[in-house]
């Protein structure tokens, strides 16, 4: 059996660890100098104070400006005038091709469901379940691939600057 001390123990850890991680990435989201360690090349999104946004690859950070390359032009934006930056991330198709083929499977499940049924007033004749069960498949395949290129195309964006 696992003592009341032991659970207090464990309880105030799980607080503190809860506490601290949402500080730390406030403190990181403030910190110009953070910049410098992203890689060039990133994607990243910026929103200036007065409503512009660029978009574009990292080129380099210095303590007064950031600098990105947005098609074949090189653009400079000033520490003072940067009110958010985001890294521009792709998500994982995985998620999205999962959904995908669950709502396919579940469509080509019902629509087999309804043919199985022999007073569906469709005009059909009484499906068999492999059919069910086939067209479930196929409808799980084609939900799969249209989830894929959904996800594939999708993005985030993550925030890591957030100026004052």
């Amino acid at each position: 059996m696992i003592s009341k001390h032991l659970l207090k123990r464990v309880a105030i850890l799980l607080v503190a660890v809860l506490v601290s991680v949402p500080l730390q990435a406030q403190t990181a989201v403030n910190d110009w100098s953070s910049l410098s360690r992203i890689e060039t090349g990133a994607r990243l999104s910026i929103k200036t104070k007065s409503g512009k946004s660029v978009e574009g690859n990292l080129n380099s950070v210095s303590d007064s400006a950031i600098s990105v390359q947005v098609k074949k032009a090189t653009v400079e934006i000033q520490r003072q005038d940067v009110q958010t930056i985001h890294r521009v991330v792709k998500k994982s198709a995985m998620a999205a091709t999962l959904i995908g083929a669950g709502v396919g499977a579940g469509a080509g499940a019902l629509v087999g469901a309804i043919g199985s049924n022999s007073d569906s007033g469709f005009g059909v004749d009484k499906l068999d379940h492999e059919i069910t069960a086939g067209l479930a498949v196929l409808g799980a395949a084609a939900g799969a691939v249209t989830g894929y290129f959904i996800g594939r195309s999708s993005r985030k964006k993550e925030l890591i600057y957030e100026g004052r």
